[in-house]
């Protein structure tokens, strides 16, 4: 089938599937100005059976630079076709991206709207990047009514480029057997959270390890991984249990990602992150789509 035009609904034509610890985005090797039609475009696409398929979308470019590491941007939006300031995962894929395409070598700085990112892509796939700033542990607010059998009465707000509540499971709990669809929504329009939320569910599995499930703003649904909400957690998780980083963080995907840090109080300082990121395929897309 010929291809009759560079663009789709506003968006390039060409893209790519990665896929970082079961986080999967859809990845366009350009700049795009986001109006209104690209936004529903980016809902359509990332629209599950109907469309790809996908958590959010990337526009990876590169930045004009000087002296230092080569740097790209990564401009995150997410499925709802909203703009995020940040995505840990949606950041590693495009560090491993601009490696595999752009020929920037294996360390580079990647520029999101939470500010420069440097990272690091190993031999083995798998990406490591540094937080731009300390996390900083915020408030305590309270946990809904009629769920203290299954969660913790007080969650924790933390901002990781964008805002999170970190609630623990209660007692012998397991958050495997949470309805984090049903637990999510309220959550994340906590009112002690104006901007809402990404609401982080977590159980502790020994010294250093923990099991964490997300719902996520802007999907508006349980997703296999988050990084940011698996930094909040292990931040939370070392200052109320005292365990020591790095810690080994799984997701609902079956990837364990890792977070080191050095926390001081309430602040966490050197925050950075390791876990998988890959090229599942590559793809055109089709005036059909819409």
């Amino acid at each position: 089938m010929p291809i009759r035009s560079e663009s789709v609904g506003g968006l390039p034509r060409r893209f790519f599937k990665m896929c970082g610890a079961g986080n999967d985005f859809l990845v366009f090797p350009a700049k795009v100005e986001i109006g209104p039609r690209e936004a529903e475009t980016i809902r359509r696409l990332c629209r599950r059976g109907t469309g790809v398929g996908a958590d959010g979308v990337l526009f990876v470019h590169p930045e004009e630079t000087g002296d230092g590491p080569p740097r790209v941007v990564a401009d995150y939006y997410n499925a709802d076709g909203g703009t995020a300031r940040f995505c840990a995962n949606g950041t590693r894929c495009a560090a491993r991206f601009a490696q595999l395409h752009s020929g920037v070598g294996n360390e580079l700085v990647v520029s999101t709207g939470w500010g420069a990112l440097g990272a690091v892509v190993r031999p083995d796939g798998s990406v490591t990047i540094a937080l731009p700033e300390p996390v900083t542990i915020g408030p305590a607010v309270s946990s809904f009514d009629g769920e203290e059998k299954l969660l913790e009465r007080t969650a924790t707000s933390v901002t990781v480029g964008v805002p999170h509540l970190v609630v623990f499971a209660a007692g012998d709990v397991e958050v495997e057997t949470l309805d984090v669809g049903a637990l999510g929504p309220p959550l994340r329009r906590h009112p002690d959270l104006p901007e809402g939320a990404n609401v982080n569910f977590a159980s502790r599995r020994g010294t250093s390890r923990l099991s964490v499930r997300s719902y996520e703003h802007g999907v508006e649904a349980e997703t296999l991984s988050c990084n940011s909400n698996v930094v909040t957690a292990a931040v939370v998780a070392a200052a109320r249990n005292g365990d020591a980083p790095p810690l080994s963080v799984a997701t609902r995907s079956g990837s364990a990602l890792a977070v080191d840090f050095r926390l001081e109080g309430n602040v966490a300082h050197d925050v950075s992150l390791t876990g998988d990121a890959c090229v599942v395929f590559e793809g055109v897309l089709s005036e059909e789509i819409l």
